[in-house]
């Protein structure tokens, strides 16, 4: 391999799919002004070109995406090839990765937090990754029933999407539950809660989901939105570019450098703790999807089909709590959310949370969460930024 000394001339190609260059530019670009070229080649370009384009462009070094047969070409070329996010065993190659093991675990110790007792695992067959997340998530838990997806073409993952397999949904209603599901990545994850629709399982009172990745293109459109672990794609760049300066100074790399997860990201699909009475899983469900439009205690328990005193009683045993209070809840978290998450008037959150006016939500608002709703906005802005 090149000992590169003119930092001028370090050239890194980025051959890596459309979704990974999207998480890995924001800690390359700082890089770019200090002396390095970067050249970001969709990783599924047709090989032939692709390779022919690097060996007339020469980079010093190669940070690239394991993909059988193209990695071991690209090794080929002479130069230094980081495989990332990977730690798959590839010859000649250097790694920098996730610790997927500790993504299992924390996804573990999540669902066991809001109270699941059963647990289940989904992934794509022969993902290396997917073993590994499931060998964490098992050290927690104990073992578990397992769901392997065949492996389909993934490289277009932000439009990805079909129905789900008949298989799963027949899986997953012949599980146990309360359930606390964690799947190997995000679109999988969407996956899981359309099969758990169509077995007509409530999500996240019977069933709870969480993935990995936190892909917001496929977390956020989910419904419900998905809950995921958010990896430090930043830190992933910024250990890449170390590991090729390391190699490129003739130092001894360390490979693989294995990056810790960040932290949970909690969405609707994991947003509630588990629940075994049915009667309050099918009025939370209703709840979350219709809090808009549920005027009184007595309506929604109409359209549970039980009287407001089943519907009382039976949420003081479960949950300690009054059916009133909960959509009072219900309908700040949803203020909440809006607040945070969108333009629209104040006026127009009240409305979209059930309220009747504004300073009605105002009130239960600053009584829930302490400050009135247009601080909060302000606020959660600020630190935003």
């Amino acid at each position: 391999m090149r000992h590169i000394e003119d930092r001028s001339a370090r050239r890194i190609a980025v051959v890596q799919s459309s979704v990974n260059i999207r998480r890995l530019t924001p800690g390359l670009a700082p890089f770019a002004g200090m002396g390095y070229d970067f050249w970001v080649i969709d990783l599924y370009r047709q090989p032939d070109l692709l390779l022919a384009s690097l060996r007339e462009w020469k980079p010093s070094a190669i940070v690239t995406e394991w993909l059988p047969g193209l990695t071991e070409a690209l090794v080929e070329l002479g130069c230094p090839v980081v495989l990332v996010p990977s730690d798959e065993p590839v010859k000649g190659v250097y790694h920098v990765d996730i610790d997927d093991h500790a993504i299992g675990r924390l996804a573990a110790e999540h669902l066991q937090a809001r109270g699941y007792q059963n647990f289940a695992f989904v992934g794509r067959r022969g993902a290396h990754y997917a073993e590994q997340r499931l060998e964490g998530f098992c050290s927690v838990v104990g073992e578990v029933p397992v769901y392997w997806e065949e492996f389909r073409d993934w490289r277009q993952y932000d439009e990805y999407w079909r129905d789900p397999e008949e298989d799963m949904v027949g899986w997953l209603a012949g599980l146990r539950f309360p359930l606390g599901i964690f799947t190997a990545h995000d679109p999988t994850g969407r996956h899981v809660l359309e099969a758990a629709a169509q077995a007509g399982l409530e999500v996240p009172f019977t069933v709870g989901v969480i993935s990995a990745n936190d892909d917001e293109t496929v977390c956020e459109m989910a419904r419900p939105p998905l809950s995921s672990i958010r990896l430090p794609w930043r830190r992933l760049a910024a250990e890449v570019v170390h590991l090729i300066e390391t190699v490129w100074s003739g130092g001894r790399a360390v490979s693989p450098v294995l990056v810790q997860p960040l932290e949970i990201v909690a969405r609707g699909s994991s947003s509630y703790e588990a629940l075994g009475d049915p009667v309050v899983r099918r009025a939370m469900q209703c709840l979350v999807e219709q809090v808009a439009s549920i005027s009184s205690v007595e309506a929604w328990a109409a359209r549970v089909g039980v009287s407001r005193r089943v519907l009382e009683r039976r949420f003081q045993l479960s949950l300690a709590r009054s059916p009133h209070a909960m959509i009072q809840h219900e309908r700040v978290e949803r203020a909440k959310y809006l607040l945070t998450h969108t333009d629209l008037p104040i006026v127009l959150v009240a409305e979209r949370c059930g309220y009747l006016s504004n300073e009605r939500l105002a009130v239960n608002f600053k009584e829930l969460v302490g400050v009135p709703p247009s601080i909060y906005r302000r606020d959660s802005r600020v630190k935003s930024l």
